[in-house]
C-alpha cells in the first residue's frame, strides 16, 4: 500500500486488551477482528498482515469480481493478493468503461463495453489502484493489492477474517478512506485462533 496519506494514529491490541502479542489457540487458524474509525465501525477498510523477515508464499485464488450495476462499482473496495486477476462485469443496460490512471506504473484502460460483457486485468504489483469509468466520472472503486496472502476487507459492521494465518511476526497495515496506517509488528503465536481490535482516527 503506497502513495497514501498516513492516518494520525492507530492502536492495535488483542480483542480482550493487553499487550500486542496474541495468545495462541490453534495453528493455522483464522485471524478475526474489527476496525473502528473514531469509535464507529469502519466498513470497507482493508487489513493486511505482511510476514516479517521473509516473503509470504503466495497462492492466488479464484478471480475477483467487480460488477458495474446501477451506475456503481460493486464492491467499491477489494483487497487482493498480487497476481490475482480481477474481472470487471457490466450488468447495466448501458455502456461502461474501466480504466485506472497513471499512479505507480500500472495504468490500464479496458475500453468501453455493453451489458453482460466483462473485461479482466491482472494485478501483479502491490499497491493501491483507483478504478474509474470514462463514461460515468462519478463512478469509482479501489483495488488494494498486497504482497501477502493475508488480506481482507471489513463488512458493514467493521468486522474481518483472515484465513489460515501461520504463526510468526507480521506487519499490520490498514487502508481506509484513501489513507493507510501501520499498526506495527503483531505476533501470531503457534496454535492460536486470534482476534484483533484496530482503532484508527484522524
Amino acid at each position: 500500500m503506497r502513495n497514501l496519506k498516513p492516518i494520525a494514529w492507530l492502536v492495535l491490541v488483542p480483542w480482550f486488551g493487553g499487550a500486542t502479542s496474541i495468545a495462541p489457540l490453534a495453528q493455522m487458524r483464522a485471524v478475526d477482528g474489527s476496525v473502528t474509525w473514531l469509535g464507529r465501525p469502519a466498513a470497507d477498510a482493508v487489513i493486511e498482515l505482511v510476514p516479517v523477515g521473509e516473503a509470504a508464499e503466495l497462492s492466488v485464488g479464484d478471480t475477483a469480481l467487480i460488477d458495474q450495476r446501477h451506475l456503481r462499482f460493486a464492491p467499491n473496495v477489494v483487497g487482493i493478493t498480487a497476481g490475482t486477476v480481477v474481472e470487471f462485469q457490466n450488468s447495466d443496460p448501458i455502456m461502461h468503461n474501466v480504466f485506472s490512471p497513471v499512479r505507480q506504473g500500472d495504468d490500464f484502460d479496458l475500453g468501453t463495453y455493453p451489458q453482460e460483457e466483462s473485461r479482466t486485468h491482472l494485478f501483479d504489483e502491490a499497491g493501491t489502484y483507483v478504478i474509474l469509468c470514462h463514461v460515468h466520472p462519478e463512478m469509482a472503486a479501489w483495488v488494494v493489492v498486497s504482497s501477502s496472502p493475508y488480506i481482507g476487507v471489513t463488512d458493514d459492521s467493521g468486522l474481518f477474517s483472515l484465513e489460515a494465518v501461520p504463526p510468526g511476526q507480521y506487519e499490520a497495515t490498514v487502508w481506509y478512506r484513501r489513507r493507510s496506517a501501520s499498526g506495527g509488528t503483531v505476533t501470531i503465536g503457534e496454535g492460536g485462533a486470534t482476534a484483533l481490535r484496530i482503532d484508527i482516527g484522524s
